[in-house]
C-alpha cells in the first residue's frame, strides 16, 4: 500500500453519509468535506497526526501567504502528482526493502498479535466496557499504518528493552481543529519560516526517514541532528509486519480489505538520544532541579481535565532565572503559528494522549476545547479562569481531606471521600469552565468570571453536604464536620473577587 496514492483514510461525509475509504489525493484535491471515522478516538488522533506529517514534509508552505492559499484552494491533480512522485516509495507499507515504519530482517521467535499495536487494548487495565474484544484481530493496511505511527510516536514502549518515542511515553498532543478534515490538516502544517525558527537552522526535506537509514544498535544520537522527516516519522522500535493474510473485514475500522495483517515481529533494540527534539505538536515544560534547567514534554499525570493544563498548553513563558524560576512552558509550535496568523479567530483546540502508570495505560484522553474570539490577546484572562477552577478544586479537596484524616487530636471519618469528591468536582465543573472559555467576552470578562465563582462555590457546598451527610449523626464526627465546614466557608470567602460573607451552611 502506497500512503500517497492508495485509498486508506477512513472518513465519512461531514454532513452525514456512509463511511468510506479515500486517498490523500481525494482529501486534498476534490474539495469535499470529510471527517475521520474510526471507532477509537486515539486512532483518529493518530490518523490526523499522520496526515499532517505527510502534508508537512511533501507540501511545505514557503510562507504565510502560501499557507492561506492552501487553506482557501484545493490542490490541482497535477500539483499533487508532481509533488508526491519523488516521495512515493518512501511511504509504502509493504515495500520489499524499506517498508513504512518498519525494519526488515527483525529476528524474533514468535509473531506478536496485532492487538499489541493498538495501545491499551491488551494489559491489566483493559476493560471490555472500554475496548470491545477482537479489535486487533486483523487490520487493514490503512489501520495498520495508523497503528504503527501511533505506537511509535504517542504511546509507551513495548516494555523493557524497548524505547519510547522522542516525546516520551505519554505526550500531550495539541492541534488546531477546524470544521472538516482538509482544513484541519492545513491549519496544523507549519510554514518554512516557523520551522526554521523552531529548529534554529534551515529545513532539510531531502533527509531519508528512519526505515531507509535505520538507527544503529547502541548509537548515541544528537537531537539537533535528527531533522524534520526523521523526527516526525520517528520509529524507536524494530518492528516488521508478518505477511498479509487473505482479505476480509478489518477489526478496527470495519471496512473490507483485500489483505489484512494479523501479526508482527519485534525485537529489543537500544540507543540513546542526547537532548530534546522540539516536536511541533506538543507543549513543553521547562523545570529547574537543583539549579539545572530540564526540558520535557507535557504529559497527562492525573485525571484532571485538559482545561486545568491550559496555562501550559496556550502560554509560552521563558525560564529567565534558573535559580528562582521553578517551571516555565512553551506552547506547541502549531498553536503558536495559529495565534500569529489567525488573529481574531476562535480556537478549537484538540488535546489528546494517554495517561499511564509505568508502561500501563490508565486511560485514553481526547478533548476539544473552544476559546472565544480574542483568546490570543487575552491569555491572562484564560489564566485567571484556569486559576479560579483550580482554587475551588483545592478548597474542596483540602476540606474533605481534613474531614477524612482529622486534625490534631480530633478524629476524622477515616474514609477517603476526598478522592471521590475530587472526581465529582471535575465532572460537575468541567462543562461550566469549558462553556465560560467558549463564550466569554474578553473585552468585558468580569461578569463571566464572577458567575464562574458563584457556580463553583455552589458545587463545593453541594459536594461537602453530600459527602458529610451520611456521618451527621455519628457523635465522634460532629467536631471534625464542624471544623471542616468552617474551613470550607473561610476558603470560599477568600476566593470571592470582592471578599465575601462566610456563609456557614
Amino acid at each position: 500500500m502506497f500512503l500517497l496514492t492508495d485509498e486508506w483514510i477512513p472518513v465519512r461525509p461531514l454532513n452525514g453519509g456512509k463511511p468510506q475509504i479515500i486517498s490523500l489525493k481525494n482529501l486534498l484535491c476534490e474539495g469535499k468535506q470529510w471527517t475521520l471515522s474510526l471507532p477509537r478516538d486515539d486512532m483518529e488522533l493518530a490518523a490526523l497526526q499522520l496526515l499532517i506529517c505527510l502534508v508537512q514534509v511533501i507540501f511545505l508552505p514557503e510562507n504565510e501567504e502560501a499557507l492561506h492559499k492552501r487553506l482557501s484552494e484545493d490542490l490541482s491533480e497535477s500539483e499533487y502528482d508532481n509533488a508526491v512522485t519523488p516521495w512515493k516509495e518512501r511511504f509504502q507499507l509493504d515495500h520489499h526493502e524499506y517498508p513504512f515504519m518498519q525494519t526488515k530482517g527483525v529476528k524474533a521467535k514468535d509473531f506478536t498479535a496485532m492487538d499489541k499495536l493498538l495501545t491499551g487494548v491488551t494489559g491489566a487495565t483493559n476493560c471490555v466496557f472500554v475496548n470491545e474484544p477482537g479489535q486487533g484481530e486483523a487490520l487493514c493496511p490503512g489501520c495498520t499504518a495508523i497503528a504503527l505511527f501511533n505506537q511509535a510516536n504517542n504511546a509507551p514502549s513495548f516494555g523493557g528493552g524497548f524505547k519510547a518515542g522522542l516525546r516520551g511515553g505519554s505526550p500531550v498532543t495539541t492541534l488546531v481543529q477546524a470544521i472538516d478534515l482538509r482544513t484541519t490538516v492545513w491549519l496544523n502544517v507549519l510554514t518554512r519560516p516557523n520551522l526554521e525558527k523552531l529548529f534554529g537552522q534551515p529545513v532539510d526535506i531531502t533527509q531519508l526517514p528512519v526505515w531507509f537509514t535505520p538507527i544503529k544498535s547502541g548509537e548515541e544520537i544528537s537531537a539537533a541532528q535528527i531533522g524534520l522527516i526523521r523526527g516526525l516519522f520517528w520509529q524507536p522500535a524494530h518492528i516488521e509486519l508478518s505477511a498479509p493474510v487473505e482479505g476480509g473485514k478489518c477489526s478496527a475500522c470495519g471496512h473490507s480489505a483485500s489483505r489484512l495483517y494479523n501479526g508482527f515481529l519485534k525485537e529489543k533494540f537500544n540507543f540513546t538520544v542526547k537532548g530534546l527534539w522540539p516536536h511541533p505538536h506538543s507543549p513543553r515544560l521547562l523545570q529547574t532541579k537543583k539549579g539545572v534547567a530540564e526540558e520535557k514534554f507535557l504529559a497527562f499525570t492525573t485525571a484532571a481535565p485538559a482545561w486545568s493544563s491550559l496555562s501550559s498548553i496556550l502560554i509560552s513563558k521563558q525560564l529567565n532565572d534558573v535559580k528562582k524560576d521553578k517551571e516555565r512552558c512553551r506552547r506547541a509550535t502549531v498553536i503558536e503559528q495559529y495565534a500569529d496568523y489567525f488573529i481574531g479567530h476562535r480556537l478549537e483546540l484538540t488535546v489528546g494522549g494517554y495517561r499511564i502508570s509505568k508502561a500501563s495505560i490508565l486511560e485514553r484522553r481526547h478533548e476539544v476545547l473552544h476559546l472565544n474570539n480574542g483568546w490570543a490577546e487575552n491569555l491572562d484572562v484564560i489564566e485567571s479562569i484556569v486559576s479560579v477552577g483550580q482554587q475551588y478544586h483545592s478548597a474542596i479537596f483540602k476540606v474533605m481531606k481534613i474531614f477524612c484524616e482529622g486534625i490534631k487530636d480530633i478524629k476524622g471519618a477515616g474514609i477517603p471521600v476526598y478522592e471521590i469528591a475530587e472526581r465529582q468536582y471535575y465532572r460537575r465543573s468541567d462543562d461550566i469552565i469549558i462553556t465560560t472559555l467558549a463564550s466569554i467576552d474578553f473585552s468585558e470578562p468580569l461578569s463571566s468570571i464572577n458567575n464562574l465563582h458563584v457556580r463553583l462555590k455552589t458545587i463545593c457546598h453541594d459536594l461537602f453536604s453530600e459527602f458529610t451527610e451520611p456521618y451527621l449523626h455519628h457523635p465522634k464526627l460532629v467536631r471534625i464536620t464542624a471544623i471542616a465546614r468552617r474551613n470550607l466557608a473561610n476558603s470560599l470567602a477568600e476566593l470571592l473577587p470582592q471578599g465575601g460573607s462566610r456563609d456557614v451552611a
